[in-house]
């Protein structure tokens, strides 16, 4: 990590090759310019545990010095000429996004994104710019979450780009509305192989995933004739319950839709079985289907609607969770055969 202070402010800079983060930290005073080069979790270490509201940094060649009330900590430093270079963002964004969007768009979708290293293309999240609508689309192949929203400003055509699950998740922790009063909007640079995000004081530089994401269109049903209409938190509640008797290897639940009523059961040859009843509003021939039960509640913890809508055909067809904005947010999981 790069420390750097100029005039009356401190700025964090950090990389690891791939991704790339600076923010400006504010300071009590500054009293001579420079920087140094210090391992990030050694300092991290050490200001976490010093219970100083106030804390003095002073480096030279050899040394960061980090002081506070009865507490002196020197690390060594490494050499400033080595530390590779932080994209700039540069003249005007190519969109600006309102920020609680765009970490309302993040959280709904991030969780689907594939974990396996051999599926590259898939393990970020396809940002699709269509007019002035922006979709965040993530799938491991057994589940797809697409969350949409509005842009405020965009310059130039439609794009899709595949930005890695690593920088999101630093975004999420990262950015953050600004105190003062007013909106939060992020700014974003598209370049022809990273990204670069920009709020306030603080900026995110990333390598593009390489690859092709797949047409997700294409699995996205579109002939459902079966409608649900349930409470999120007791849907959620459910499915946890149920999962309790499941096996740690198929964690699968049997949904069973009829009039006014869901029945949610579980068994397993080690553990036992479970059923659980609740309400719901339904249209349709009643169906039987099964869902893995942490894919399902992965979308139920962050949907952020009180009610949620479940769309089938049969049941081995994938089912659809959508929200109350039918347009924006969707969830496709495919079924597990029981």
């Amino acid at each position: 990590m790069k420390v750097a202070t100029e005039a009356d402010s401190v700025e964090l800079s950090a990389t690891d090759g791939e991704a790339a983060l600076r923010i400006g930290v504010g300071s009590f005073s500054v009293e001579e310019p420079g920087e140094a080069v210090v391992p990030a979790e050694r300092l991290l270490g050490i200001v976490r545990e010093m219970p100083d509201a106030e804390i003095r940094l002073t480096a030279d060649q050899k040394y960061c010095v980090v002081c506070g009330a009865g507490s002196e900590f020197k690390i060594f430093v490494f050499p400033t000429a080595d530390f590779p270079a932080i994209p700039t963002f540069g003249e005007g964004p190519d969109l600006v996004l309102d920020g609680a969007q765009l970490a309302r768009m993040i959280s709904l979708t991030i969780y689907a994104a594939a974990r396996e290293t051999g599926r590259y293309a898939i393990n970020g999240v396809l940002w699709q710019k269509r007019g002035h609508k922006l979709f965040l689309v993530a799938t491991d192949g057994r589940r797809l979450a697409r969350a949409g929203g509005q842009i405020q400003e965009a310059n130039g055509g439609d794009f899709e780009v595949i930005v890695p699950a690593k920088a999101l998740h630093a975004f999420e922790r990262v950015f953050v509305p600004t105190r003062e009063r007013g909106a939060w909007t992020v700014d974003v640079k598209i370049m022809p192989n990273q990204v670069l995000l920009r709020s306030g004081d603080r900026m995110l530089a990333t390598a593009l995933v390489e690859g092709t994401f797949p047409k997700y269109e294409d699995v996205i049903p579109k002939d459902t004739d079966k409608l649900a209409r349930l409470s999120r938190v007791e849907l959620h509640g459910a499915i946890r319950r149920a999962a309790l008797l499941t096996s740690d290897e198929a964690r699968a639940v049997r949904m069973s839709f009829s009039r006014e009523r869901l029945v949610i059961t579980a068994q397993s040859p080690e553990q036992g079985e479970a059923r659980v009843e609740m309400p719901m509003e339904y249209e349709g021939e009643p169906v039987e289907i099964g869902f893995n039960a942490a894919f399902v509640n992965d979308a139920l913890k962050v949907i952020p609607f009180d009610t949620v809508c479940v769309e089938l055909k049969e049941s081995f067809r994938p089912g659809v969770v959508r929200g109350e904005d039918r347009n924006e947010f969707l969830y496709v999981v495919m079924p597990i055969s029981l």
